[in-house]
């Protein structure tokens, strides 16, 4: 029996994108154990992976930096053959110490190319630069992207039950218009042109997810009304998220964990990309998704579209037409 311990912590988008590894791992071995430590917060997400590891290990958010050794401790009396440490932080760093007889690969970040790239505006990266890829090169596999896309499953019978609970009993497209940065959504102005002008003749019903800070859903919600939105807004955990993007038609939005999972769920995405690109991991995997985004010698930017713009105006969010994305939600609409 192969024990494997596969550690990334956090973003939502992140730990979606680690789901290959789990594939591989599967794919390689067949008498094997795999637990996968995560920040608390993110453990639901874990569940729904397709397919899932043997066991979640859930990092509880209040572990201080003076209890993470005894954390660690409690860790390793399971005796792991493989540790795959894909998040690479302090953290991890501290708890791989107490686990001298394992293997290790662990991720190795770019930080050297990102910051040529942000600042100077050299470009380093390989033109098929993926999160995905480099995951399963250093967790060891030379498996090619496009066999092992990100998965997760999510029940049926269950899925229904808690779209019912919202309301949702006809088709709907579902849009994620806020980010953890603001500087990665695109203008409300747009959403609400996109959707009330670009796609009027759409009897698709729109739902919004985002957190309770994302108020951009309000402003949305408010111009179109009750009768053409639902704002979900702060309203699912990740769980019930999840439920309602399994049973949509098409997911639209920025370079954010929900529109990942959505495409992890097998449902296309129209992504809109501002400060952030695929050298940054923002990329779309399912084959029927649309990416927007304008070229510009000043972006990519930001990792994580942490970093406010120096410019006039975000011309990377600005250039991009509500037209240009309904025409890729018209198409898509169409497919399915």
């Amino acid at each position: 029996m192969i024990r494997v311990l596969v550690i990334r912590f956090s973003s939502l988008g992140d730990i979606i994108l680690s789901t290959p590894v789990i594939q591989a791992l599967r794919q390689s071995f067949t008498d094997l154990t795999i637990n996968y430590l995560v920040h608390e917060r993110f453990s639901p997400i874990v569940d729904h992976f397709d397919p899932p590891p043997d066991n979640v290990i859930s990092l509880p958010p209040a572990v201080r930096a003076s209890e993470l050794p005894a954390f660690a401790r409690n860790l390793a009396e399971v005796d792991y053959d493989l540790v795959i440490d894909l998040h690479n932080s302090l953290r991890s760093k501290v708890i791989r110490r107490y686990f001298p007889r394992s293997e290790f690969r662990i991720y190795k970040k770019s930080y050297y190319k990102r910051w040529l790239l942000f600042y100077l505006w050299v470009n380093r990266f390989n033109p098929e630069f993926s999160v995905v890829s480099e995951y399963l090169c250093y967790a060891g596999f030379s498996t090619l992207e496009g066999e092992n896309r990100p998965r997760l499953s999510f029940d049926i019978d269950v899925a229904g039950q808690i779209c019912r609970r919202f309301g949702l009993d006809q088709t709907y497209l579902v849009c994620v218009p806020g980010a953890a940065w603001p500087q990665k959504s695109w203008l409300k102005e747009r959403y609400i042109e996109l959707f009330n002008q670009q796609l009027p003749d759409s009897s698709e019903q729109i739902v919004l997810l985002g957190g309770p800070q994302d108020t951009i859903c309000d402003y949305i919600a408010d111009a179109l009304g009750p009768s053409k939105v639902v704002n979900l807004k702060g309203m699912t955990d990740i769980q019930e998220a999840l439920a309602v993007l399994s049973r949509s038609r098409l997911v639209i939005g920025s370079d954010t964990g929900l529109v990942h999972a959505g495409e992890a769920l097998d449902i296309p995405a129209v992504m809109i990309l501002g400060p952030t690109s695929r050298e940054t991991g923002a990329r779309t995997h399912h084959p029927d998704s649309r990416v927007h985004e304008v070229k510009l010698w000043c972006r990519p930017c930001s990792q994580n579209g942490r970093r406010l713009c120096y410019r006039r105006k975000q011309y990377c969010l600005i250039g991009i037409s509500a037209e240009q994305v309904a025409e890729s939600v018209t198409s898509l609409i169409g497919q399915t």
